[in-house]
């Protein structure tokens, strides 16, 4: 299970019982081509892009996670989406 702590203004840091850390960056909209989304998270580990979150603004908010490292590390997509339901967004 992870556990989410606020860890500057615009991030956070997610740990796991393992001692696995993952920084959450809030990035802006503008410039990436994500202009439509309301909240856009990075997910970094070991100084790596390893995915990106993003919650529309609609009268029905939906939630994408996306999975952005290779196969090599010892987080997996199931990871991602633990992180994801503990931002509760």
């Amino acid at each position: 299970m992870w556990q989410i702590t606020d860890w500057m203004r615009s991030g956070y840091k997610a740990s796991r019982e393992d001692g696995e850390l993952v920084f959450i960056y809030r990035r802006p909209d503008w410039g990436t081509g994500l202009c439509g989304s309301g909240v856009f998270y990075e997910l970094r580990n070991r100084g790596q892009l390893i995915g990106r979150i993003t919650a529309e603004q609609a009268w029905l908010p939906r939630i994408k996670a996306e999975w952005l490292a290779d196969c090599d590390r010892p987080l997996s997509e199931f990871d991602l989406l633990e992180i994801t339901a503990a931002l509760k967004l």
